[in-house]
């Protein structure tokens, strides 16, 4: 299946319903641009807003300004993909699963906007987003929150590397990033079980 957006289009919930698109390995669903020559920030985004029981899983996003847009919602994310867009996946009052996914060549990649959003992120590949591999913003008011994103390829194992590419906007002094352990190399088989057969960093 594949859905294609002309510039500005985006695909949106209302409150109360939900996008469920779910593919299989081999047959994913991709979301991107109609141009024929497609850069990033072609479309605005799959927008998922007070979604009670959305979900994603082998889907490819690519070439949108946001590509996927989660709000006041906690869809889960699994086995998909969301590449070369402006911002890879972002959760804005939103506490998503995102598990092993594809987050790469984005400007940002997985943008997190407090103060409640929590998502949990395992088993994914996070790289090659000069913005940020994750960027986090908006947590000016107590309490702390401690973002679950642990067991992930960051693109190295070195852990001032790691916490290199993690953003956190100067004013977000109640959040952190749980990045340990992390995966000690690439997955073997990406989006897959195989994910986590890599090496675990200490």
């Amino acid at each position: 299946v594949i859905v294609k957006f002309d510039a500005g289009a985006r695909l949106e919930t209302h409150a109360g319903c939900s996008i469920v698109a779910n593919g299989t390995v081999g047959n994913e669903i991709l979301f991107t641009s109609s141009s024929g020559t497609p850069a990033p920030y072609a479309w605005n985004a799959v927008y998922v807003s007070q979604s009670p029981a959305s979900s994603f899983s082998y889907c490819i996003f690519e070439y949108g300004n946001f590509n996927l847009y989660i709000a006041q919602s906690d869809p889960t994310v699994s086995h998909c993909t969301s590449r070369k867009s402006g911002y890879g996946i972002t959760c804005d009052g939103a506490s998503p699963q995102i598990e092993s996914c594809d987050v790469v060549e984005n400007g940002s990649g997985i943008v997190v906007y407090g103060p409640v959003s929590a998502p949990v992120v395992h088993n994914c590949n996070l790289y090659d987003n000069p913005s940020g591999n994750m960027y986090v913003t908006a947590y000016t008011v107590p309490p702390m929150v401690t973002i679950d994103a642990e067991n992930n390829w960051w693109g190295t194992d070195v852990d001032a590397e790691i916490a290199n590419s993690i953003t956190i906007h100067w004013m977000s002094i109640y959040v952190q990033v749980d990045y340990t352990p992390w995966l000690h190399e690439v997955p073997v088989e990406a989006t897959t079980w195989g994910r986590v057969k890599a090496l675990f960093a200490r």
